[in-house]
């Protein structure tokens, strides 16, 4: 019977069937904390530093405030950073803080994911693009019509959008106006033909 719970406790566990217990959140960072970026210029990781551990401990444990910090971070530090994948950290701080329901985080990571005009928008990057409409954030919106518009993107992925910018109210009238004006619009591609 011991042998059979313990089975089942760990393939519960494997097939991430349970429930994980809450991380435990650390403790807050210093309110005047500095990240250097001279670490990174040495290939060092702003997360290894003193007050970058500080805050990626507080980022993995789901701190909107620290993801986008960090995430920030690498995209503003000046420079060139050696040995580090910048583009790598910045995606990785930034889809934590939209995952969290961060607009901000979320419009960041469109950016940075979907980086080839010649394909379709990845699923993943329109997810996060939608979250930024539905923020009000205006850019992520013209975004969406000019990827419309290209044919960038496929009518079925846009229904439940669709349907949301039907409701009166769920933006400014001039921004939803001009969202729906543009996705009505047909595709350029069709304009040429």
């Amino acid at each position: 019977m011991i042998a059979r719970s313990l089975l089942t406790i760990g393939a519960c566990t494997a097939l991430a069937g349970c429930a994980k217990p809450a991380a435990p959140v650390p403790p807050p960072c210093a309110a005047d904390i500095v990240l250097s970026a001279d670490a990174t210029k040495r290939g060092i990781p702003v997360e290894a530093t003193s007050g970058g551990r500080c805050l990626a401990a507080r980022a993995e444990a789901g701190d909107v405030a620290a993801q986008l910090r960090l995430g920030d971070f690498y995209h503003d530090a000046p420079g060139t950073m050696p040995l580090i994948d910048r583009r790598g950290h910045q995606v990785h701080w930034y889809r934590l803080a939209a995952d969290r329901g961060s607009p901000a985080g979320a419009w960041a990571a469109v950016q940075l994911i979907d980086t080839n005009r010649d394909i379709q928008v990845p699923n993943d990057a329109l997810a996060y693009l939608f979250v930024a409409v539905k923020a009000g954030i205006p850019e992520a919106g013209d975004y969406l019509v000019d990827q419309w518009q290209d044919g960038r993107i496929d009518p079925g992925k846009l229904w439940r959008l669709r349907r949301w910018l039907a409701t009166p109210g769920v933006l400014p009238n001039d921004m939803r106006t001009a969202i729906i004006d543009g996705l009505n619009a047909p595709p350029d591609e069709l304009l040429e033909e």
